[in-house]
């Protein structure tokens, strides 16, 4: 299952290298399928960031981050799904801290 969830980073993710993070994002639109693995594969969302792509390819941070601060994983991943869920502009990206 963690094949899958490395997959969909290959295939969807992009590098905040060029704003000096060292971190992958994944668009606002695949937020429901990486949930549904992260839970599949019980993984704990701590929080997250959010970035806006511009039109010249660039991210920027949108200072809209979240955390989680319980022990369920489940519950962490309805807590971003939630929080996520009033996000749906196209050019939104997503970071998440996992336990």
């Amino acid at each position: 299952m963690l094949s899958q969830i490395l997959e969909l980073y290959s295939r969807c993710g992009e590098s905040l290298g060029k704003i000096g993070i060292d971190e992958a994002v994944l668009p606002i639109c695949e937020i429901n399928n990486a949930l549904n693995l992260f839970m599949q594969n019980k993984i704990l969302i701590l929080g997250g960031d959010l970035y806006i792509k511009s039109d010249s390819d660039n991210f920027e941070n949108l200072y809209a981050d979240w955390f989680y601060e319980g022990v369920n994983y489940s519950e962490s991943i309805l807590d971003a799904k939630n929080y996520l869920s009033r996000f749906e502009d196209g050019n939104i990206y997503v970071s998440f801290v996992f336990k």
